[in-house]
């Protein structure tokens, strides 16, 4: 009894130890997410026309259809389609979203603006949804800015892969 016991005991302690060797060393098909901040390079977005919609846009529907212009770590133009979104009451203030769909000579890029009014100063914070062709995989982030008419949004920050 004695010997069944100190083999199982044995054998639950190899494999709790193999266990942990396992787990620590990450194997051969771990995946380690890194972001090297040295690989980001700073851009300008100019948006254009994209909100020129006859009535004010607040389910997701298009606003307008504009033109853009990237600078930077991307250079490219062409087309523009934006989107709106409406959260909130005057009370708790508005969550407001904006979905830049940019169509250029190299591939489209997907930007998500995120504006929190509730927050002081109010904030306008943009990110990359997606790319294709020469923009698949790339990441970006940084601040909106519009001109006084909000007809211009011009998205400024930086990109990476």
């Amino acid at each position: 009894m004695w010997l069944g016991a100190l083999v199982f005991s044995g054998l639950t302690l190899a494999a709790i130890v193999i266990a942990l060797i396992a787990t620590s060393s990450g194997g051969d098909d771990a995946k380690v997410a890194s972001v090297d901040t040295t690989d980001r390079k700073p851009v300008t977005v100019v948006i254009a026309g994209t909100n020129d919609a006859l009535e004010p846009v607040t389910d997701g529907g298009i606003t307008g259809e504009g033109t853009f212009r990237a600078t930077g770590a991307i250079t490219d133009s062409g087309t523009a389609r934006g989107y709106r979104w409406l959260k909130g009451d005057e009370a708790t203030g508005w969550q407001i979203s904006l979905r830049y769909v940019t169509n250029g000579k190299k591939g489209a890029i997907t930007y998500v603006v995120r504006i929190d009014t509730t927050r002081r100063p109010i904030t306008s914070r943009w990110t990359i949804e997606s790319g294709t062709k020469a923009y698949e995989g790339l990441q970006g982030e940084g601040n909106e800015t519009e001109n006084a008419t909000f007809t211009t949004s011009y998205l400024r920050g930086t990109v990476w892969r």
